[in-house]
């Protein structure tokens, strides 16, 4: 079961924050020589279920393959932690949650492959919403 409320706060305070600058929070000072603007994408999966089951280390492990990789193969990162939310009725609720974390080069192809990714997690795991948080780096492979 996964409260969206605090996410949905949480994701009104990221877009207010964002607002401010231009495509996706990015302000326009230049980034160090040798480094390049990015887009960061943030997504938080929450592990449980409203049938009060967890997704499990499977489960994720093949959306991860079938449905992430496929739209960001260059490289990623998942972080496996705990999240907690207060709901509509003021209980505390805790869940197992996944962050991934992915840098792409400026542009819509990747905005709109973050909302497939949340679009198809919501789907297939009968979930509510995924929290998304949308910044920009300077990134430098070297």
């Amino acid at each position: 079961m996964t409260t969206h409320i605090v996410a949905l706060a949480l994701l009104g305070i990221a877009v207010l924050t964002l607002a401010a600058c231009d495509e996706w929070g990015e302000d326009r000072k230049a980034c160090p020589e040798d480094t390049e603007r990015w887009t960061e994408y943030q997504l938080f999966f929450g592990l449980s279920q409203s049938d009060g089951g967890t997704i499990s280390e499977e489960e994720w492990r093949e959306f991860l393959a079938d449905t992430v990789t496929p739209r960001f193969p260059d490289g990623l990162t998942v972080l496996s932690g705990n999240g907690q939310w207060r709901d509509s009725s003021g209980e505390v609720l805790r869940e197992g949650s996944k962050l991934l974390i992915i840098y792409a080069p400026p542009g819509e192809g990747g905005r709109r492959a973050i909302d497939e990714i949340s679009e198809e997690y919501e789907r297939r795991f009968n979930q509510e919403s995924v929290l998304r948080v949308i910044g920009s780096a300077c990134v430098s492979f070297s």
